[in-house]
This record gives structure tokens, sequence and C-alpha cells, in this order.
């Protein structure tokens, strides 16, 4: 059986600049992630770093990570591993002459978030707390490279407005709209709000459970510098995802973030607009992945579970959410 070139290319770097012998499992997602398991039963994740990515934003993440870290947090982060030479970006030649980078980080052991069907309200209680403990882990790192422009940052959200004119559906071409004014509506606000480095995808793919309790949180790569609430934003939205009660999901996880880092009142007025904005980013982006490669369903998994809930808080207004 051929070996897939890309794997082929993967096994070649592990071995040359770590030493490492073993099997490699494509992670799901829309990046080339692999779940490595050495010859000795160790694992590792590897990362092939988007083209787009600048390496001063590695350092960052590298950098972040460390800090919190030395703050005490009380889960794990996926410290970066260095290479041979004691770096911690490896090139690698994943075609003939087309030279792209990589990075090998530590495994957390646990259970995906995604992958838990009935999340107990204990668990949902503490991601809010692990969340708040993370920003206030971090609350004094800062770096240069954190203040940059993406297209997931949040407070950027109105940068995919014109993809409302892609949408065929007048009803949803309407809704679209709607949660980008919904979210316009307070962008505003979010200046005079407190800024800090953020995780900026804090959703059940990339916050790892054991029991009742979380125990890592993985993948820097939105990290930036945003208003700090708008973390909690982001993962409200995907806790609210396929749940019969959407409002009761965020109400308690905002309550065990509050037992740790209490909210003032205009950051609990601007979440329901930042909810609004990150469906409308997701949608938007599904929308125009779908629109490139219709038959690869990484790039738009989830879009009918965004337009779901973008409705059902349409529904639920403003004025009742969290009330």
């Amino acid at each position: 059986m051929k070996r897939d070139p890309i794997e082929t290319a993967v096994h070649d770097c592990l071995r040359e600049n770590y030493g490492i012998e073993g099997r490699l499992e494509r992670l799901p997602g829309e990046n080339l992630n692999y779940l490595v398991t050495a010859s000795r039963g160790e694992r590792f994740v590897f990362k092939i770093v988007d083209d787009d990515m600048p390496s001063e934003v590695v350092m960052m993440e590298s950098a972040a990570i460390e800090h919190a870290i030395s703050a005490g947090i009380s889960f794990n982060l996926p410290k970066i591993i260095k290479n041979n030479n004691m770096n911690i970006e490896t090139g690698i030649y994943i075609h003939k002459n087309e030279s792209k980078r990589s990075w090998l980080l530590e495994f957390i052991d646990g259970i995906v978030l995604e992958n838990i069907t009935d999340i107990s309200e204990k668990l949902l209680k503490n991601v809010g707390k692990s969340l708040a403990e993370f920003n206030l882990s971090l609350r004094e790192f800062d770096h240069p490279a954190a203040r940059r422009s993406h297209r997931w940052n949040l407070v950027e959200s109105a940068q995919h407005e014109a993809t409302v004119q892609r949408i065929t559906d007048p009803q949803g071409q309407a809704l679209l709209q709607w949660a980008f004014d919904s979210f316009r509506a307070s962008e505003s606000a979010l200046r005079s709000l407190p800024w800090q480095f953020i995780h900026g995808d804090a959703n059940p793919e990339n916050i790892i459970v054991a029991g009742d309790g979380v125990v890592g949180l993985v993948d820097f790569g939105d990290s930036c510098h945003n208003p700090t609430v708008c973390d909690l934003a982001i993962c409200l939205t995907y806790l609210m995802m396929e749940q019969p009660d959407p409002a009761r999901n965020a109400a308690i996880a905002i309550d065990g973030y509050r037992q740790l880092r209490p909210l003032s009142q205009p950051e609990l007025s601007v979440l329901y607009s930042l909810i609004c904005g990150r469906l409308a980013v997701s949608i938007s982006v599904a929308t125009v992945r779908k629109a490139i490669d219709p038959d690869n369903p990484n790039w738009f998994t989830g879009l009918e579970a965004c337009w779901k809930l973008l409705r059902t808080l349409k529904d639920i207004g403003r004025d009742r959410f969290l009330t």
C-alpha cells in the first residue's frame, strides 16, 4: 500500500529532528495536525503550520503557555517540544521543493469535550471556571504578535459582512444581516472593556475533560489581543449549539466563569452581540469555503447548527437572553 506523501514527510521529519519513530493518526479539523504515538507509547501532537502564520505568532503561543504555567494554572496546556537543535519550529518538505514549518507539542490525555453528548451541569460550570482561570493566568501577559488581524478575530467580525450577498435564500440573507447588525450594535462598547491576550477558540474541540472537570486547553492558533469577554462569548457559542435549552447552558457556564472572574455589567451586556458576531463569522467562512470546495466537509462542518442557533437567539432576543 502506497504511503501518503504528507505522512511520509512527517515520519521523516520526526525521525530526523526529534529522534521519534511512531504511528500517525490525522486529527479532526481543517488543519494538518497528527497524533503521534511513539514506539514506546509516548504520544505527541505534530502540527504543520499554516503558510500565513508568522513565526512571531508561534513564539507568542509558546511564551503565553509558559506564562500561564508559571502562574500556576491548574489544568494542562500543550507545551511545545524543541527539536534536536533546540528550536521551536522545524522545516518540513511536504512535496518536492515545497517547504513548510512544523512543531511538536505535548499530548494532553483526556476526552475531547466535543465527544461528550450529554454535558452535565457540573461540567458546564467547570468549563466556565476553567476559562476564567485561563484568562486570569494571562491577564499580565502581552506580546506584540497578539495584536494581529485574522479571519476569526471576534472584534473584526464585520470584515465578513459582504458574505451576506452570497446567501441566495432571502430569509437566510436577512438572518445573517441581522447577526452582523446585532454585532455592530455593541461594537463601539468593546473599546472600553478590559483587553488582554485571549485563547480565541475555546470551543469543545479544544477543551479536554475527565469526568466533570477540565484537564486541558489546546490549539492556540487563533489567540490574539481582544476584550477578555470575547473568550467567554466564543466558548458560549459552541456550548449552546445543538442543545435543547441553549440559554440555560450559557447561564450555567457564565455562573462558573463569574465564580473566579466577575463580569462587569458592560461585559455582560455585549455577550449577546458577540455571540451573534461569532455565528455570523462561522456562517460566512463556511459559506465561502463550501463554494470553493463542496467536497471537503471539514471546511463547513456545523454550518446548519450555526444557522439553527442564530434563529434561536433571534427568537429569544437580546433583552431575554440570560434573564
